[in-house]
């Protein structure tokens, strides 16, 4: 036990000496070993090496091994690298690493770096924002929906869903109309997860969009809110040029109330693809129109 107890002594004095080695490789290799000491004096050595080393790779390595030891006091060093360093990687590291630690305290300063020239920057400050759960981020990350980049919007969508996921209806609408699909499929999904039937009417124009994965997450969204207003855009969907869309509309038909839509479910049972036919079946059997 004593020998034990001397090797690691030994080996921790030898770590000591690699993080202040001339090769930037043996540095970071003694810094991620370092992860094994739970110490408040190793937290002091890591912190130490994250404000002083220039080398990117120790740096790295130094924030992967900080990170889990959930001390606040590594998040001063990180707001300073995401404010002040000239390294993309360095800055967009720093971002992603505060919002995992979730220290609201690093709000203000990821706020700013919503305007960082890096778009790596921009979209994991809007990722951090969101995983922070600061409400006060709602106004910067609203105004990050006008970003030229529809990474960084596509962030802040998610991000304000999580900060207030009934209340910014009006921003999801808003995004229906963005011009990448991703931020408006997005969008659609978000408005239904929320329920939000105040957006039914944004959803029903929607159904028109260009791109079919758009239209299906707008099928998803109508599906979750359901209601009377509902059934005539999921009818009309069972004419749409993808069967995917067709056969989601199917099924959401199947689970609403009245007999509007068995003609529609019946046409559908000729439609030319496998997928649209069995779901078109499957949403007429509650009304026991075929004998067994």
């Amino acid at each position: 036990m004593k020998d034990s107890i001397v090797t690691k002594e030994n080996d921790f004095d030898k770590l000591l000496i690699d993080l202040n080695d001339l090769d930037w490789s043996i540095r970071a290799k003694a810094v991620y070993k370092l992860k094994d000491y739970d110490d408040p004096v190793v937290t002091d050595i890591l912190i130490d090496t994250l404000k002083k080393d220039d080398n990117e790779n120790v740096w790295l390595s130094a924030v992967n091994v900080l990170k889990d030891k959930n001390d606040p006091r590594i998040v001063d060093p990180l707001v300073k690298t995401l404010l002040e360093d000239e390294r993309d990687e360095v800055r967009w590291n720093s971002a992603y690493v505060l919002g995992e630690i979730g220290d609201s305290e690093a709000v203000d300063p990821i706020i700013k770096a919503l305007k960082d020239d890096c778009l790596e920057v921009r979209v994991n400050s809007a990722k951090a924002l969101g995983r922070i759960g600061d409400k006060k981020a709602i106004a910067a990350l609203i105004e990050a929906l006008n970003d030229k980049n529809h990474f960084v919007r596509k962030e802040a969508v998610s991000a304000l869903n999580l900060l207030s996921p009934t209340k910014d209806v009006d921003v999801l609408v808003k995004s229906l109309k963005d011009n990448d699909r991703g931020v408006r499929s997005l969008a659609a999904i978000l408005i239904g997860k929320a329920g939000a039937k105040e957006a039914i009417n944004d959803l029903i124009k929607a159904i028109d969009d260009s791109d079919k994965i758009v239209r299906v997450s707008v099928i998803f969204a109508l599906d979750k809110i359901g209601g009377k207003q509902v059934v005539d855009p999921l009818i009309k969907a069972l004419k749409d040029p993808y069967w995917e869309v067709r056969s989601d509309a199917a099924t959401a038909l199947g689970k609403l109330e009245g007999s509007s839509t068995v003609v529609p479910l019946l046409e559908a049972l000729k439609d030319e693809d496998n997928f649209v036919r069995k779901s078109a079946s499957k949403a007429l059997e509650k009304f026991k129109i075929f004998k067994k």
